[in-house]
């Protein structure tokens, strides 16, 4: 435009310009002195712009890791407004999918099984405001849900455009670098963005610290697929190393027993989705020589190690997951479980609110029992008892008993709907990736009946992701228009899959 002008009219228009972005530069300074908030979103909506300008699928990527990575808990920022807590991978999520929705250019059919389950939500939030109940567990609730929907449209996206290579190198990044930092967490007690949990003395001396941080859901998820990829064929020896490696360690700080479930119920699903003497000779074959290699592996490691620190701190690792996660499966150590228990009395307590309202529940932040715990008396720094008074008498274990209770059978006809579409519409296909998919998002709707992950930030952006990779598989692998015919993972061996389905996991805490 300016070439078009006079020249002295040129340079009284670049005098404006050049004056205003000084002004810009002044009012950025002056809002950043007076709240520091204010000049986060302010480079943070540069840097976006930047990004757009420059690469805009590269959006994606640091939205996967800002989301997943186990960060300081200083890094781990947000701000509250009013009842809502926004946090900046919140934002980072959000403007990856509409970073992707431009490139990619989605059919609007993909839209409506994403946008019934958010109009869904929509109509028992409003029920809940409705009947009064604490706007900021409504919207607590109500977020978590969003973001399950979130990660499933960004999953979709990813598949559908092609982006699958870069997704998974940032989630090996990811995992390595969340797998480094649990470790030093573990063994320094560098706090760390998620919950730590004292479970107990260690043989070895000393407590045991448990670790639940942002990447424990992806690295439970990575290994499902790992395990689901080998059954239904083979699996380079590199992706063992790159992907399970770090994400083996993270579960193992975790002492999660969800993680023998998700894996439990990925392999049969993948064993079924593709059933014979092949694939059940591979799962022998894996599970034989997996339990081989531990068993020299962790011995040899404690020998060498003996007398260090180094390794009394691994021996109490080790010690630690024998005892709550093998050993705790067994019926004597569940039946004394405090766990179990807690979570049986919750149980009971959903089954008599859910009798209530069957079929159109009681709407979002509806509580289900009356506040528990000796408020006051305990000295747990993370607020335990103001959680057994409020959120502790809406928030439940079981998915499922909980959605109930929320939105009774007709909410859980839609939630069923949004959840099991993806994963028929993948194990009818073909490619290796969608069964993978699929057989991992059984797992993971397995695992909660008795972990809340869709209900726990950001465990239900890793589940909605699940079930957008399962979709975006089966709709590539089926060949549908409109769609990137540059991912056909059907054409692939089983390699290519995956690394696209643990990749679907990292975009965990």
């Amino acid at each position: 435009m300016i070439y078009y002008l006079r020249k002295r009219h040129r340079l009284v228009l670049a005098t404006g310009v050049v004056s205003l972005f000084l002004f810009g530069c002044f009012a950025f300074g002056v809002a950043s002195v007076r709240d520091p908030y204010v000049g986060v979103v302010l480079v943070g909506m540069m840097f976006g712009l930047v990004v757009y300008w420059a690469r805009p699928e590269a959006m994606a990527w640091i939205a996967l890791f800002y989301t997943f990575g186990a960060l300081p808990i200083g890094l781990y920022v947000g701000k509250v407004i009013g009842p809502v807590a926004i946090y900046v991978w919140h934002v980072a999520l959000l403007s990856a999918i509409f970073y992707l929705i431009q490139l990619v250019r989605p059919r609007f059919s993909d839209f409506w099984l994403p946008g019934m389950f958010v109009l869904t939500v929509v109509l028992y939030t409003g029920i809940g405001f409705a009947a009064g109940y604490a706007p900021e567990v409504i919207l607590h609730e109500a977020t978590s849900l969003f973001e399950m929907v979130a990660g499933y449209l960004l999953a979709l996206l990813i598949v559908h455009g092609d982006y699958l290579k870069g997704a998974a190198r940032t989630l090996i990044l990811t995992l390595w670098f969340s797998a480094a930092m649990a470790v030093v967490s573990s063994s320094s007690g560098l706090r760390l963005t998620g919950r730590f949990e004292t479970i107990g003395e260690s043989s070895f001396g000393g407590s045991i610290i448990r670790l639940i941080v942002p990447t424990t859901a992806p690295a439970i998820a990575v290994l499902a697929a790992l395990v689901a990829a080998q059954i239904l064929g083979r699996v380079r020896l590199a992706t063992y190393f790159t992907m399970g490696t770090p994400a083996l360690v993270i579960s193992l700080l975790s002492f999660s027993r969800g993680t023998l479930i998700a894996i439990a119920a990925a392999a049969v699903v993948a064993f079924f989705a593709n059933p014979g003497w092949r694939a059940l000779l591979r799962s022998a074959t894996f599970f034989v020589s997996s339990a081989a290699l531990l068993a020299v592996m962790v011995p040899v490691a404690l020998f060498l190690l003996q007398h260090s620190s180094v390794g009394a701190w691994l021996g109490g690792q080790f010690a630690g997951f024998t005892h709550r996660v093998l050993g705790g499966v067994t019926a004597s150590s569940l039946a004394v479980d405090e766990s179990t228990q807690y979570r049986l009395d919750e149980n009971a307590a959903l089954t008599r609110a859910i009798a209530k309202a069957p079929v159109f529940g009681h709407g979002m932040g509806a509580a289900y029992r009356l506040p528990f715990g000796d408020e006051g008396s305990g000295n747990d720094a993370f607020g335990f008892d103001q959680f057994t008074a409020l959120l502790g008498t809406t928030y439940a274990h079981n998915f499922y008993l909980w959605w109930l209770v929320k939105a009774g059978a007709l909410g859980m006809a839609a939630f069923a709907l949004f959840a099991l579409t993806p994963v028929v519409r993948a194990l009818r296909c073909a490619a290796k990736p969608a069964k993978i998919s699929a057989a991992v998002s059984v797992g993971f709707l397995v695992l909660a009946i008795v972990g809340p992950n869709i209900e726990d930030t950001p465990d239900s952006v890793v589940f909605g992701m699940l079930l957008g990779l399962a979709m975006g598989f089966a709709n590539v692998g089926r060949g549908q228009p409109g769609e990137s015919s540059r991912a056909d993972p059907s054409e692939g061996n089983v390699e290519s899959g995956v690394a696209a389905e643990p990749m679907s996991v990292a975009m965990p805490e």
